[in-house]
């Protein structure tokens, strides 16, 4: 369990730098790279966090500190 609970911090982290990596991107188009994979990083985290939480018998509650925001639409700002 620890060592999922490890890998869910990391992707966290991870998600965490793409977003930041995507609004300092100098073009569009990397921008928009880092935010579609910031993006799938952050959903892949709250699904290993549904499944740890299922494992550990939590009732299913988010650390919402820690997740991270998914940008909307086309244009991702």
């Amino acid at each position: 369990m620890k060592d999922l609970r490890t890998k869910l911090d990391k992707l966290r982290a991870d998600a965490s730098d793409l977003a930041l990596m995507s609004g300092q991107a100098a073009d569009a188009e990397t921008r928009a790279l880092f935010g579609r994979l910031a993006d799938e990083l952050a959903i892949e985290a709250l699904e290993l966090e549904q499944v740890v939480n299922r494992r550990s018998g939590c009732s299913g509650s988010f650390d919402t500190e820690k997740i991270v925001k998914l940008k909307a639409g086309p244009g991702r700002d």
